[in-house]
């Protein structure tokens, strides 16, 4: 008995390992696994979106300030766009959804659209008229005052206390705009400016609102020009399809001369009253150029979408989508190509047309201009007046054109890039969320290697005229364009994908999760990047003004003398160098 209890318990042990050892097997052959298709979705999401974002602090931190001011305005219009479109897409989905259930005619939704788009110009110009303060304060934005101006601290660009002594007061140097004061805080001395804090924090939160909103009622107006575009007649063939091109620039002009009223009126208002006409200059300004987006951002999209209609054959839905009836070839995709080279050669003729025109002309398109805008009030309200005065309809129309060009140049590289896409062997499609990614990351790379090579090629031309300014400035503007449509497109997808989830509400979905985005990344955009990409562009302008003071200085020296003047008044020898030299740490 004891033999076999022995032999049954050697049985259940061998028993028990041979079951130890299937167990094991069965384990190895599960961790032994092939990856799924969203393993290596997640994998390449983790990697690649690891390296880009280490790709772009390399690129806003580079030596190069022109290379860092140019990415970093291109990261802040991307940024502007994904959010403009994304908050846009919601409403104006949740808006086509209440006309289907109230049985709306196609045509009436036309001039829904339009509506649509006077709103956001309406909402604009009060958010800026409120923030500027041309209705609710007198609050005197000329007063200067001394502020902390050291980037590395949390106290930049908080004004200074009243009870700390500023060196330069102290030394009695009342022409001084930079000096030092002893921060209790971080118990040490710390660099301090003399300047008007209450109109650059205005300008800046105008300035945010201006883009976003601009952004809105451009793509409400691409909406409005879009479905005429699909209405009959103007869907029978190209000629007929640029008339709601057309009228959509005639319905933004009348729009427009609404808001110019209300900017006349309070030119006047602060000229009767003997104001110097900082706010008035201020809502001029930014409401100009916010309106100068709206025209070109809905004139290049509708464009391009009659020639796309004329290359392919196909009239393209409102929101870009071809259903390739007709497949791409490399005739009618390099077609496409061309078209975008010839806008983006015209905007360079354009731009340099525009820098060469007589004196008198303002400007303001040019990067220049932009970053010039913080200071106009360093001049007489005569002077101001003046060059307003001078801001002509020729002006404004180049300037518009300009942008018009180099916008239309973004949309046709990007829809040419979806349709190469299509033409290569990819087994993943251009309109999956997949490929959305991948043709954004390719068009990315792709753009801040031009911004590059635009910046090398900027500096050999430096000092001939401001032509080569104005003309990088305009691809840089399409660029934008580019980049901020390509990741918007993969964005929406990406938010389309989870809003089908909720099947009985997908409209309701997609804006909650659009408004959710927006309020999520506006107070950042705001507050860091806009802001930085304002403070470069005010760096270039003090360069500038400094060189353009040392190139005066030079007159009647040698040249043997010439550089050390421009090195002592770009690297701190006048106030505007040491302005500059500070603001380098961004």
């Amino acid at each position: 008995s004891s033999g076999s209890c022995c032999r049954s318990q050697g049985e259940a042990i061998a028993e028990g390992e041979g079951e130890g050892e299937g167990e094991g097997e069965e384990g190895e052959e599960e961790e032994e696994e092939e990856p799924t298709s969203v393993d290596v979705d997640a994998a390449c999401i983790l990697l690649g979106g690891v390296t880009f974002v280490v790709f772009l602090f390399k690129l806003v931190n580079t030596l190069d300030d022109d290379v860092r001011r140019y990415a970093w305005k291109v990261i802040s219009n991307t940024i502007s766009i994904f959010m403009a479109v994304l908050f846009f897409q919601g409403n104006n989905q949740m808006l086509e959804s209440y006309a289907r259930t109230r049985g709306w005619h196609e045509n009436v939704m036309v001039f829904v659209h339009y509506t649509h788009c006077s709103i956001y110009i309406i909402v604009m110009l009060a958010a800026v008229g409120l923030n500027t303060g041309v209705w609710t304060d007198n609050l005197d934005l000329g007063v200067k005052q001394w502020v902390w101006a050291d980037a590395m601290f949390n106290n930049f660009e908080k004004a200074v206390e009243k009870d700390v002594e500023v060196r330069a007061v102290t030394d009695k140097n009342f022409d001084a705009t930079r000096s030092t004061a002893y921060s209790k805080q971080h118990k040490m001395d710390l660099t301090v400016e003399y300047k008007r804090l209450d109109y650059d924090m205005r300008f800046r939160k105008n300035k945010a609102w201006s883009t976003l909103l601009a952004h809105m009622g451009g793509f409400a107006a691409i909406a409005a020009g879009g479905s005429m575009q699909q209405r009959a007649p103007f869907r029978n063939n190209p000629w007929l399809c640029f008339v709601p091109v057309i009228v959509t620039t005639l319905v933004l002009q009348a729009l427009f001369q609404l808001t110019n009223i209300m900017r006349l009126r309070l030119k006047a208002e602060a000229k009767r009253t003997g104001r110097p006409g900082l706010r008035s200059r201020m809502v001029h300004e930014i409401v100009s150029e916010a309106e100068n987006d709206i025209f070109a951002l809905a004139a290049s999209f509708n464009t391009v979408q009659v020639i796309r209609f004329a290359i392919f054959g196909e009239l393209p839905n409102k929101e870009g989508t071809q259903a390739w009836e007709n497949p791409p070839t490399i005739l009618t995709v390099g077609s496409l190509f061309g078209c975008g080279v010839g806008f983006m050669v015209l905007s360079g003729l354009l731009a340099v047309w525009n820098a060469n025109m007589p004196a008198g002309t303002s400007h303001k398109g040019a990067e220049e201009g932009h970053a010039n805008k913080g200071h106009t009030i360093e001049r007489s309200g005569a002077e101001a007046s003046h060059e307003e005065e001078s801001d002509s309809a020729l002006d404004r129309f180049m300037e518009t054109l300009v942008n018009i060009c180099a916008m239309s140049s973004a949309w046709c590289t990007l829809f040419g890039a979806r349709a190469v896409w299509l033409m290569l062997p990819i087994s993943i499609s251009a309109l999956s969320p997949d490929g959305r990614i991948l043709l954004a990351v390719i068009l990315s790379v792709s753009s801040f290697l031009i911004v590059y090579v635009l910046d090398k090629i900027d500096d050999r031309m430096r000092g001939n005229s401001k032509a080569s300014e104005l003309v990088i400035f305009s691809i840089i503007s399409g660029i934008s364009v580019l980049v901020g449509f390509s990741w918007e497109s993969s964005f929406d997808e990406a938010v389309a994908s989870i809003a089908s989830m909720n099947e009985g509400h997908q409209e309701l979905s997609k804006f909650g999760l659009g408004v959710l985005v927006c309020f999520g990344l506006g107070e950042p955009w705001t507050r860091f990047i806009l802001k930085r990409a304002l403070q470069l562009e005010e760096l270039k302008s003090a360069r500038d003004s400094a060189e353009k003071a040392a190139v005066e200085k030079t007159k009647g020296v040698g040249v043997e003398e010439t550089q050390p003047l421009l090195k002592e008044a770009t690297d701190g020898g006048s106030p505007r160098g040491n302005h500059a030299s500070c603001l380098s740490c961004f």
